[in-house]
């Protein structure tokens, strides 16, 4: 038997991960409550120096296969947009964490590091005064046995100096292992990857 799934509405530029658990379909995604973050980031209105107010979450929707319901959870009320998660281990299968850049409103940009742990529903950050990170993207480690092992490499817009930076987090716990600074701005984009030479 076919179903229709239906939910209250809301609106997503991104989802995180998606699989199957026995009747269930698993599907977490980066939710706003409305559409208003597409006004919000008109560049006109941007140069107005008038921030993003809209703050996404993350949310799992469980569709019950068998039956057509559909429940939804908040995993976290952190901010929390751009995901990552190990893609080479748990791209359409059961993941523990994720990765992404997130906001707490006052400065109406991006301007910290998000991890979260969808099990224990715990976030962790990583921020700096005037620093506004892009994008985070993970890379595991060599021969990794962990599913967060590896490192987030991050391009980083430091406003007081006016240049850039690429950060390297510890992905299990955000702090610094290194950064490498450039003498003028990168300009934000929204996805970066990584390829090993």
């Amino acid at each position: 038997m076919k179903h229709v799934f239906e939910t209250d509405a809301c609106f997503a530029f991104h989802h995180v991960n998606a699989y199957e658990t026995g009747d269930k379909l698993i599907v977490d995604i980066c939710i706003y409550e409305d559409a208003n973050i597409i006004t919000e980031l008109y560049l006109g209105r941007l140069r107005t120096g008038v921030g993003v107010t809209a703050r996404p979450h993350l949310e799992r929707f469980e569709l019950d296969t068998a039956t057509g319901a559909v429940m939804r959870e908040r995993i976290s009320g952190a901010s929390f947009e751009l995901p990552r998660i190990n893609y080479g281990r748990n791209n359409e299968r059961p993941y523990r964490y994720t990765w992404g850049a997130g906001f707490d409103g006052a400065t109406g940009w991006f301007d910290e590091i998000v991890m979260i742990d969808v099990d224990e529903r715990k976030a962790t950050r990583w921020g700096e005064p005037g620093c506004y990170p892009g994008e985070p993207v993970f890379v595991a480690a060599p021969d990794s046995q962990v599913e967060n092992e590896g490192v987030l490499l991050s391009v980083v817009f430091d406003a007081q100096r006016g240049t850039s930076f690429l950060l390297v987090l510890d992905a299990q716990t955000l702090s610094e292992v290194a950064r490498a600074d450039v003498p003028h701005h990168i300009p934000f984009g929204f996805h970066g990857q990584f390829t090993r030479s």
